[in-house]
């Protein structure tokens, strides 16, 4: 995604406590900070990928764009979101602050953290191990955009667990091209299969980039890297075609993937239905017209031990997974914003293995 046009005075802010920490640099020189990663007052930030064996360098911290102070609260994370350490921390406006827990986590192995504030911010947090020679910027975890619904998963019957948001979930505008439903789910669920029902009624394509990729839907455990479930975008003309894809418990820049050769139609409402089967380790995407299916594809599906794993409390307070429509208006191309297009009836049905 593109980064917003942070301050200078407020870049350096970032840099600096770190450099003068007396410990080691990170590995970039700023955190890869985006102004979709502001997050409004009150809100809480998740961030992920501290753990190491041992800890030179662990600081989690809040930068304040705003002109009024912030007053603001770090708390340390572990395995399942168990809170090791919790600290306040004052922040100026136009300024960074930071908690350095390396001395404080001892033995513990950190997770991620969460951060909130009473005034605007973006959250930060690096880390290294003892002999690594550069500390590494934590990752946003959680949705890409505040959750629109909140949906409790029910168990439909013994071993079946479902969530739906009935009606329409979405239209994207500018100022909102992103709707999200957060899931979340009463225990951990070792699901065998996994099976998404969703409706989209494209409404035009990018005048910036016509044949770009426009998201239909994007699932995933809290971030894109490993816990991709369903990526599923349509490319319009000059490529027409649907591509999906996953990369469940992969290593970085790995995915299975497939296309489906289709140029969808504006104002026609399509079904779409995205089975992920864990158990048989395979994918099927299917596309449905008023009935009649149009294209299907099938790849593999990678989850570790042929489960995929949901948790009832991973890092996020907002979610144990979550269900995107439509890109935001400043990501990187090819991915374009769906301005006017509108998604429906989404439904996740879940069976335990």
């Amino acid at each position: 995604m593109k980064k917003s046009l942070v301050p200078l005075a407020l870049t350096l802010a970032l840099v600096t406590p770190l450099a003068n920490a007396g410990r080691l640099q990170p590995a970039t020189s700023e955190p890869t900070l985006s102004k979709n990663d502001l997050h409004p007052a009150k809100d809480t930030a998740t961030l992920a990928g501290l753990e190491r064996p041992d800890y030179r360098t662990l600081v989690v911290g809040a930068a304040v764009p705003g002109t009024k102070a912030a007053q603001c609260q770090v708390q340390l994370l572990g395995a399942r979101a168990v809170v090791l350490e919790t600290a306040p921390l004052k922040v100026q406006a136009g300024s960074t602050a930071q908690v350095d827990f390396a001395d404080r986590i001892g033995l513990r192995m950190a997770a991620g953290a969460r951060v909130t504030c009473d005034q605007s911010f973006y959250a930060y947090g690096a880390a290294a191990g003892v002999d690594e020679p550069k500390a590494v910027w934590a990752e946003a975890f959680g949705p890409n955009a505040p959750c629109d619904f909140t949906v409790d998963a029910a168990q439909l019957e013994p071993g079946v667990w479902i969530a739906t948001k009935d009606g329409p979930v979405h239209t994207a505008v500018k100022g909102k091209p992103k709707g999200v439903v957060c899931v979340k789910v009463p225990q951990d669920l070792t699901v065998g299969k996994m099976t998404l029902e969703w409706e989209v009624t494209p409404a035009g394509w990018s005048t910036k980039k016509p044949s770009g990729n426009h998201n239909m839907l994007f699932v995933h455990r809290g971030r894109f890297r490993s816990n991709t479930v369903s990526n599923v975008n349509a490319f319009g003309p000059g490529k027409a075609f649907i591509k999906v894809a996953q990369n469940v418990d992969l290593p970085p820049r790995n995915s299975t993937n497939q296309k489906m050769g289709i140029l969808l139609q504006n104002g026609t409402t399509y079904l779409l239905r995205y089975t992920y089967d864990a158990a048989n380790k395979q994918v099927k995407a299917e596309i449905y017209q008023s009935g009649n299916l149009l294209k299907t594809a099938t790849f593999t599906a990678t989850a570790h031990n042929k489960v995929l794993l949901i948790q009832a409390h991973g890092l996020s307070e907002k979610g144990s997974f979550f269900a995107e429509f439509g890109h935001l208006a400043n990501q990187e191309p090819p991915e374009m914003p769906s301005f006017g297009w509108r998604y429906s009836n989404f439904r996740a049905e879940m069976h335990v293995k």
